[in-house]
C-alpha cells in the first residue's frame, strides 16, 4: 500500500509553521489500470482529514503565522478559507501522528507534493510531541518528481487536472489536493501502460 498526505499551514517555516490541516490517503498503486481506476470521488471519500487548533499552537507551543502567508490564504477562494475558521472539531497538534498511525496499515511508499516540506513538518511535529513517524525515510517519494518523471518528454505540468475534473477540484483543501496526486499519477500509468 502507499499513502499520500498533505498539510495545510499558515506559514511556509517548516519548523514553526501553525497547522491549519492534513489530509491522507492510503491506495494501492496495483489499481492504476482501466479495468480497477480509482474514480476522483472514491479517492475523495478514502481520504481522511483532521483540523488542528491554531490558537493553542501559537499560544503555547511558539508557532507563528507568517502575515505574507496569511495574505496568500486570503487570495485562495472562499472554499479554501473555509477550513481557517476555528471549529469545535479541531484537536491539539499533538493528535497529527496518532491520526496518520490510525488510518494507515501496511505502506511501503509515502508520497507528498514536495519532500523537502510536508515530512519535514511531521519531522518536527513528531520531535515537538516525542512521538515516532510511522514511516521509514527511505519510503518517502514526492509527486511533483514522480508525475514530472512519467510525463518527461511532453509539457505537461506536474500540476496538471485530468480531463472532466476541473469543475471538482478546490485547491488548497487536502483531501483534494491528495486525491488528485493520486488521479494524476493513476492518469499517467494508465496512459503509459
Amino acid at each position: 500500500m502507499q499513502l499520500v498526505f498533505d498539510f495545510e499551514t499558515l506559514s511556509t517555516d517548516r519548523i514553526n509553521a501553525p497547522i491549519v490541516s492534513m489530509a491522507l490517503i492510503e491506495f494501492d498503486e496495483s489499481r492504476f489500470t482501466t479495468q480497477t481506476a480509482y474514480s476522483y470521488t472514491e479517492l475523495l471519500e478514502m481520504s481522511r482529514m483532521i483540523t488542528f487548533n491554531v490558537e493553542s499552537q501559537v499560544k503555547d507551543h511558539g508557532r507563528k503565522i507568517d502575515p505574507d502567508t496569511l495574505e496568500w490564504w486570503g487570495e485562495q477562494g472562499a472554499e479554501a478559507m473555509a477550513q481557517l475558521k476555528p471549529s469545535e472539531f479541531d484537536k491539539p497538534l499533538s493528535e497529527c501522528i496518532p491520526f496518520m498511525v490510525e488510518h494507515i496499515t501496511d505502506i511501503n511508499k509515502v508520497y507528498t507534493r514536495g519532500n523537502t516540506f510536508d515530512p519535514v513538518i511531521l519531522d518536527y511535529i513528531a520531535q515537538q510531541f516525542n512521538q515516532v513517524v510511522p514511516y521509514m525515510h527511505w519510503e518517502v517519494r514526492d509527486t511533483r518528481s514522480t508525475i514530472e518523471g512519467m510525463a518527461w518528454g511532453t509539457d505537461l505540468e506536474n500540476g496538471f487536472i485530468p480531463e472532466g475534473l476541473e469543475e471538482h477540484f478546490v485547491k488548497h483543501d487536502p483531501r483534494h489536493d491528495v486525491a488528485m496526486d493520486v488521479m494524476r499519477i493513476q492518469t499517467l500509468a494508465i496512459a503509459l501502460g
